[in-house]
């Protein structure tokens, strides 16, 4: 299905924030079941998608288990 508006630009923007942090809360359900399945992805993730988006996620995933997420969903703190 494709959203085609006017702001089309922002539409992207929320969907794609919303995907980031889904990806960070797997992220962090992964080291809270098995720390190297986190790690491994996180390599994986700056093979594919190069070193700054890893280390956007890498940040986004440190941040968010400073304040308590692990992983939950939905949460974002």
């Amino acid at each position: 299905m494709t959203l085609i508006t006017k702001e089309s630009l922002k539409v992207h923007e929320f969907f794609e924030e919303q995907r980031h942090q889904a990806e960070v809360r797997q992220v962090l359900k992964w080291r809270v079941q098995d720390r190297n399945k986190a790690m491994e992805y996180l390599l994986t993730v700056e093979k594919r998608r190069g070193e700054i988006l890893a280390n956007k996620l890498r940040l986004d995933a440190r941040m968010q288990w400073e304040k308590g997420n692990r992983g939950l969903d939905g949460d974002w703190k």
